[in-house]
C-alpha cells in the first residue's frame, strides 16, 4: 500500500458523505493529510464542519481554509438563489452547533493554501476533490506553474459511461475544464461507480449507537440529512473513492480514456465525454462494493 500526502477539496453540508468521507481518510495511517479546504456558498460555515470534525479526532494541527463561494462563471439569480439557500444546501450544520470560535476558519484563502501546500512539497501533493473544483482552478490561474508539481489529482466527480451531467463538474464547469485540461495527472471517479457503495440502514444505525461521541455526532448528521435527500437509500459514498484510491488502488477497475468537460451552452454543458480531444485520464469503470464496505466500517466503527 502506498503513502500518500493529501490535500483535500471538499464541500461539506449538503451531502453527508464529505463528513463521513473525511472520518474515513483521518483515521487511515496510510493518509497523510496537508490540509483541508472548503468550496461552495457558505464556505465559511462549511470550514466549520470541518474545523468541528478536527476538534472530534484532536488534529486541529492540520491547517483549514474557506475558498470560492461561486463558481468562475456567472450566474442567473435563480441560480444564484438556489445555491444561497441554507437550510438545503447546509442540512446538516447542526454537527457545528453551538457556534465556537475554535472553528472558524484560517484567514488564508483557499486557493493560497492550496499553493502554499504543493509549494512546500513539491512533486508528493495528491489534490483529493471531492466537490467544484472552482478552489483549484484558481489556484491554477494565480499561479501555473504548480501544475508541475502537484503528484496526482484524484477526484470524486464526472460521468462517462452515463448520459448525465454530474454535479461537481457541471457546478463550476469553466474551473472543471481548466483542471482536466491542466496537465496534471488525474484519476477520475464517477458517479455511477463511486455510488455503487451505500450506507444501509444498518450500517447507520451502529454510528447512532457507537460508543464514540464523534460517531454518535455522525449518527444525528445522517438523521438530519436524510429528510434532505430522502430519494437516497441511505448515505451514498461518492467521496470516499480518492481518500481509498490514494493508498490502494485495487479496490476500483480504472481505465485509461481521453476526457473533455462540455462547456458550450445548451443541455450538454458540464458533461464530461470521451473525446480524442481531451486529456487522457484515468477513469473508473467498476468498485469491489463488498470490500469496500467492510475497509470502510472497519477504519470507522471498528466493525468487520
Amino acid at each position: 500500500m502506498a503513502h500518500a500526502k493529501l490535500i483535500i477539496d471538499t464541500d461539506p453540508g449538503q451531502d453527508i458523505d464529505d463528513l463521513l468521507a473525511l472520518t474515513f481518510a483521518l483515521r487511515r495511517p496510510e493518509l497523510d493529510i496537508k490540509a483541508i479546504t472548503t468550496v461552495t456558498w457558505p464556505a465559511d460555515k462549511r470550514a466549520r464542519l470541518v474545523n468541528r470534525l478536527l476538534r472530534h479526532h484532536d488534529r486541529t494541527d492540520i491547517p483549514v481554509a474557506a475558498g470560492a463561494d461561486f463558481p468562475l462563471h456567472a450566474l442567473t439569480d435563480a441560480g444564484m438563489a438556489a445555491r444561497c439557500d441554507f437550510p438545503r444546501v447546509m442540512n446538516h450544520y447542526a454537527f457545528a452547533e453551538p457556534e465556537d470560535p475554535r472553528d472558524a476558519p484560517a484567514d488564508t484563502d483557499a486557493a493560497d493554501l492550496i499553493i502554499r501546500t504543493i509549494e512546500q512539497h513539491p512533486h508528493a501533493i495528491v489534490l483529493a476533490c471531492i466537490a467544484p473544483l472552482t478552489n483549484i482552478a484558481r489556484a491554477l490561474q494565480r499561479r501555473p506553474e504548480i501544475a508541475g508539481k502537484v503528484r496526482q489529482i484524484i477526484m470524486m466527480g464526472g460521468e462517462t459511461a452515463l448520459d448525465r451531467v454530474e454535479h461537481n463538474v457541471s457546478s463550476d464547469y469553466t474551473a472543471a475544464d481548466i483542471v482536466l485540461s491542466s496537465g496534471i495527472p488525474i484519476v477520475m471517479g464517477t458517479w455511477d461507480v463511486t455510488r455503487r457503495f451505500t450506507l444501509s440502514k444498518e450500517d447507520c444505525a451502529l454510528f447512532r449507537g457507537h460508543p464514540s461521541p464523534l460517531c454518535r455526532a455522525l449518527g444525528r448528521a445522517i438523521d438530519l440529512w436524510q429528510p434532505a435527500q430522502s430519494w437516497k437509500p441511505g448515505p451514498v459514498m461518492y467521496d470516499l473513492f480518492p481518500m481509498v484510491h490514494a493508498f490502494d488502488q485495487s479496490y476500483y477497475n480504472i481505465r485509461p480514456s481521453p476526457v473533455r468537460v462540455v462547456t458550450a451552452a445548451g443541455d450538454n454543458r458540464g458533461r464530461t465525454i470521451i473525446d480524442d480531444a481531451g486529456q487522457m485520464l484515468e477513469v473508473t469503470t467498476d468498485i469491489n462494493a463488498a470490500a469496500i464496505r467492510s475497509l470502510y466500517l472497519a477504519t470507522v466503527l471498528g466493525e468487520g
